[in-house]
């Protein structure tokens, strides 16, 4: 017998009729075990940050575990090649990251995923700016000091990058300023920032998550944010556009997704939950480490991500970009 059909045996009718009704449903129905969150990077950076920051208000809302399994490695694709594969009955899902769902598919031909076929979007979770910095031991302040030091020593910096995304929007800035600068690669934004901090490189774009920390210690110098708007924790630092850039504005952001076969009552079950946390206190505790909540249908997070793939299937293209990872 079953565990519910011996409920009547084991109480008291009372103590049956005690039970409130969503406790009820949340037994009988989704989710009723934990749910496993393949994070596709390294700890330390902002997917995994974003990720625990989430994740308690997660469990609690949904009344079970959120297991958080870091898989990182390339970039990123490594992770959200295991979730397209996993069971899809909902209890794997992934964080849908900028660089592995949108960018990787413009720059790696054969990709084990196809993120428009192999998945089920539930949200994005976030819009974030990458935030240009450089190591305090280059003499300069302001990035037109930079672009004058690197066009009068081409080649003789390095810039760093965490992720795909990060190393498109560098290579086609650099191209933009008319500067040369070798490309470092590394496995996330936290061990991108981790060498920018012990001057491996010079500069680098990372996310706030990684950044704002560094930069607040004294161990890094802020130059620019990528977006439009200021960054409400950087308000003294300029963005690309005010430092002379006008028109280059880049955001980056992550999501949730799980396989395409997933249950819709798991979707929709995700997605709610996820809308609740991020109009709550948790969104509170991700702007404050430079995060804009954004929850959306899932429906229109799968439009989004389509539009993100062929936006920079363009750039990589624009501005002739090949993969050194």
């Amino acid at each position: 017998m079953s565990r519910l059909a011996l409920l009547p045996a084991l109480f008291p009718i009372t103590a049956c009729l005690a039970l409130s009704a969503p406790a009820f449903a949340q037994t009988a129905g989704y989710p009723n075990k934990p749910i496993r969150l393949v994070v596709p990077f390294p700890p330390g950076g902002g997917t995994d940050l974003v990720s625990r920051i989430m994740q308690p208000a997660l469990s609690a809302e949904l009344g079970q575990q959120i297991l958080i399994d870091n898989r990182g490695g390339a970039q990123g694709t490594l992770g959200t090649a295991i979730a397209a594969d996993a069971n899809p009955d909902g209890y794997t899902i992934v964080v849908a990251e900028i660089g592995a769902t949108a960018v990787a598919p413009a720059l790696i031909p054969k990709l084990p995923f196809d993120v428009s076929k192999d998945f089920a979007g539930i949200s994005q979770t976030i819009e974030q700016p990458y935030i240009m910095t450089v190591h305090p031991s280059v003499p300069v302040k302001t990035l037109a000091d930079f672009i004058k030091l690197a066009l009068a020593k081409p080649n003789s910096m390095n810039f760093g990058s965490g992720n795909v995304t990060a190393h498109i929007a560098q290579e086609a800035f650099f191209q933009t300023a008319k500067v040369k600068l070798t490309h470092i690669p590394y496995r996330g934004s936290g061990p991108s920032v981790a060498a920018a901090v012990g001057g491996e490189v010079q500069t680098l774009f990372s996310g706030p998550g990684a950044a704002i920390p560094q930069i607040k210690a004294g161990k890094l110098r802020a130059l620019a944010v990528t977006t439009n708007a200021r960054a409400a924790q950087l308000p003294d630092v300029p963005t690309l556009a005010e430092s002379g850039y006008k028109g280059f504005a880049i955001s980056g952001w992550y999501g949730l997704m799980g396989p395409v076969k997933m249950p819709k009552e798991a979707v929709a079950t995700l997605n709610k939950a996820v809308t609740t946390v991020l109009k709550g206190e948790t969104g509170k505790l991700l702007r404050e480490r430079g995060y804009d909540p954004v929850p959306t249908t899932p429906a229109e997070f799968d439009k989004f991500m389509r539009a993100e793939i062929v936006r920079w299937s363009k750039a990589v293209k624009e501005y002739n970009i090949k993969p050194d990872f």
